[in-house]
């Protein structure tokens, strides 16, 4: 019984899952291209950047509002703030690590 009740576990936390891929096809496509190929306001494109770094980019836009934790923010960026006010920790987690695998 205990075997069934772990296994449940298991397959609901992973159909639970939060697709990255999902998220940037919501949030970011429009702007960034399919590829993240484009950043504005950088030659560099997003895609391939390291995970850690982006989450937190993102979380400073999302939170740019507050006045808090907006360590990278020094200038406010309404269309990335729309993009992301609705975006949970765990959304942004599995957006850096898409972004990041594309190449």
């Amino acid at each position: 019984m205990k075997n069934m009740i772990m296994l449940a576990l298991l397959l609901s936390s992973a159909l639970m899952a939060i697709d990255g891929v999902k998220v940037y096809e919501q949030h970011c496509l429009m702007c960034h291209g399919v590829s993240a190929e484009k950043a504005p306001g950088s030659s560099t494109p997003l895609a391939g950047r390291d995970a850690t770094r982006l989450a937190l980019e993102i979380k400073a836009y999302r939170d740019q509002s507050d006045g808090v934790g907006c360590y990278t923010k020094d200038k406010l960026n309404a269309i990335m703030e729309e993009s992301t006010y609705a975006l949970t920790t765990d959304h942004i987690v599995a957006l850096a690590k898409y972004i990041s695998s594309l190449r």
